[in-house]
């Protein structure tokens, strides 16, 4: 009988810490002491606090790729450039998903409603006196 692995706080900081840096969750997983990537699925599953604090971790990790992105510009030369584009443009997409700020899309979301009636107090112009109105005209 195997025993059954369970989530402890030095599991949960040891894979925030690498994905914060940058290492995504299936190479932290390949590591021969790291739980499988199901088992880290099963948890971010049934652990809202664990799913926050990846989900967290992942949007720290968005900077460090963003970080990433200026080494790779900035040692790219004529072989490497089409590959160093291609990782850029790879970088960029996941951090406009994971952070708002970086998205292409600026939306701004507006909650109010607006009733635009006209009315004359002088004047009651409902249906009955309108007919009212028609019917002394023409007599």
């Amino acid at each position: 009988m195997t025993k059954k692995l369970e989530l402890t706080v030095q599991i949960a900081d040891d894979i925030e810490r690498m994905l914060m840096n940058g290492t995504p969750l299936t190479t932290i997983c390949q590591n021969k002491d790291a739980p499988s990537l199901s088992k880290v699925y099963d948890w971010i599953r049934s652990d809202k606090e664990f799913a926050d604090k990846i989900l967290t971790a992942r949007k720290i990790a968005a900077q460090t790729y963003l970080d990433k992105m200026i080494i790779e510009l900035e040692n790219a030369d004529a072989k490497n450039i089409a590959v160093t584009r291609e990782k850029l443009i790879h970088y960029r997409w996941l951090s406009s998903k994971l952070i708002a700020i970086y998205g292409d899309k600026q939306q701004v979301e507006v909650d109010q409603k607006i009733d635009i009636t006209w009315h004359n107090p002088d004047e009651d112009k409902t249906f009955e006196n309108e007919i009212k109105n028609v019917s002394e005209l023409g007599s």
